[in-house]
């Protein structure tokens, strides 16, 4: 997201905590009296609302990612001195977050070697109504892909603010899926809409690929044509028993790597072997690129 997106979302959180409480501050002649409104500290990029944001997605394979949020003091102007918000882990919250899912899907606290996060107190300096980007370090390589994890991190003291009851907490977590991790990659690709003859030689066996969680039963990993365009399985799962097994191709990648380079999906995509049981899955699907048609399978395993 780009950082004046992201700065505009952040003055609109403000305003709208502000102006929630417009009418209870209304003088006697009915005009808006903001002089006994208290501040507010918020977390703006926190709360249910903005839950799905706070997924982190970030590869499997990588070593350490940061994820980053913010404090807000709003008020009718900047703070007038210095003012030091209190945060922490919240298991409070994350038991909240549970009651409402079933065994199957509740989140458990991020292993202690999957994340680095010891702040416990956020400054927002006096003229300012932001505090700087605080950092949630994660170890992506060290999570269990196939386990869920939340980290909820909430203001419990707003150093004279009113801590806010929609945004004072922002529940970082990772969603887990039992085919979601690394796998070993081959791709083979023939210049012919029948995959018959010599595969190509930017054809490879051997690489690596990760099977990216969107929820509990939907993955997404990127195939070896062009651009990458994702594939997206989905599957049912009954207590551990995975079965039907649909594969689409991303509709934005379709639209914008495909189509917009004039390439259409002749073929599929389909599933040539979907087995959870030894960890192999293969796709196929077939183009035309305006010229030319490209047969083309994904294989991946482990």
């Amino acid at each position: 997201m780009k950082t004046t997106y992201k700065a505009l979302i952040l003055l609109f959180t403000g305003l709208a905590a502000l102006l929630s409480l417009d009418s209870c501050v209304k003088n006697r002649d009915g005009e808006t009296d903001f002089g006994g409104l208290k501040p507010i500290v918020q977390i703006p990029e926190g709360g249910m609302a903005n839950f799905g944001n706070a997924a982190l997605t970030f590869p499997g394979s990588d070593a350490s990612d940061t994820a980053w949020f913010h404090l807000n003091y709003a008020a009718t102007n900047v703070a007038s001195k210095d003012v030091t918000v209190t945060i922490g882990y919240d298991a409070s919250a994350l038991a909240a977050v549970n009651s409402g899912l079933d065994p199957t899907s509740q989140y458990a606290k991020f292993p202690d070697s999957t994340y680095k996060f010891t702040t416990t107190s956020v400054t927002v300096k006096a003229g300012q109504s932001y505090s700087a980007a605080v950092p949630f370090i994660v170890f992506p390589v060290k999570i269990d892909p196939t386990k869920s994890y939340m980290f909820p991190i909430s203001i419990t003291a707003g150093g004279g603010a009113t801590v806010s009851g929609n945004f004072g907490t922002i529940y970082y977590h990772v969603i887990g899926n039992p085919i979601a991790g690394t796998y070993s990659w081959d791709w083979t690709r023939w210049n012919n809409s029948t995959g018959t003859g010599t595969p190509t030689s930017s054809s490879f066996t051997g690489g690596s690929n990760v099977f990216s969680p969107d929820n509990p039963t939907q993955i997404e990993v990127t195939s070896g044509y062009f651009q990458g365009a994702r594939y997206v399985l989905s599957f049912t799962n009954n207590a551990g028993v995975l079965s039907n097994f649909q594969v689409i191709l991303n509709p934005s990648d379709v639209s914008s790597q495909l189509t917009a380079n004039g390439i259409t999906v002749t073929e599929g995509p389909t599933i040539l072997t979907a087995d959870p049981i030894n960890h192999v899955y293969k796709f196929h699907y077939s183009v035309f690129n305006g010229s030319a048609y490209r047969y083309l399978i994904d294989k991946y395993y482990r």
